[in-house]
């Protein structure tokens, strides 16, 4: 296999886990977290939001077919593919980028009033984690927020990833220079099997 395949910022790795069906991370459907946050939200048709590492993009395409204008990106052939596909048939207004998530045009600096996020963070190496925070701070809008389903929390040394593991005090100490933190907790609504290894978060932009 060549170094690309093995690597986790190269969608070489992603694109060869797609293709070979290892994407356990893959519910397969909305998430319930999310389908729930989004009946919160009113004027849904002046809301932009940002997915990053949307992969298949159940979120995104549910979330489009609720009349938000939604964002999705990942560098995924496969997964990108898959989802345009998906769009198309469903006849669902979608923005979707196959492209670096890193890579973001300056444009949209500002942009987005949340960022949704589940299972990026965790799928890019964890010596990235400011450089995407960071990020994700420049392309919110004034007190704009980032959602967060954060996984897994586990103990360190218990898997080499990906997906690499978090800690709470990784979730407060990370974004506590950019973001006010308004809730990290468990939630009710994660699947069964993630019950117990996620936290949910909502951080608002300083």
């Amino acid at each position: 296999m060549s170094s690309d395949k093995l690597n986790v910022n190269h969608h070489n790795y992603w694109d060869s886990r797609y293709k070979n069906g290892n994407y356990s991370w893959d519910i397969g459907k909305p998430t319930p977290i999310f389908e729930n946050w989004s009946n919160s939200i009113s004027n849904k048709s002046k809301i932009n939001i940002c997915i990053p590492g949307c992969g298949r993009g159940y979120d995104a395409l549910y979330l489009a077919s609720q009349g938000f204008n939604v964002y999705a990106f990942d560098f995924s052939i496969e997964a990108i593919e898959y989802l345009r596909t998906q769009a198309s048939k469903k006849n669902i207004r979608l923005n979707v980028f196959c492209e670096d998530f890193f890579h973001i045009k300056p444009k949209y600096f500002g942009y987005f009033d949340y960022i949704l996020e589940y299972t990026f963070y965790c799928a890019i190496k964890p010596n990235r984690r400011l450089e995407y925070i960071n990020l994700c701070h420049k392309l919110l809008k004034s007190r704009g927020s980032f959602i967060g389903i954060m996984l897994p929390v586990v103990k360190k040394n218990s898997i080499k990833g990906p997906p690499f593991c978090v800690s709470k005090n990784e979730l407060i100490d990370n974004f506590k220079d950019k973001f006010d933190i308004n809730k990290i907790s468990k939630s009710s609504l994660s699947i069964k099997q993630r019950m117990d290894i996620e936290l949910y978060a909502e951080y608002q932009k300083k």
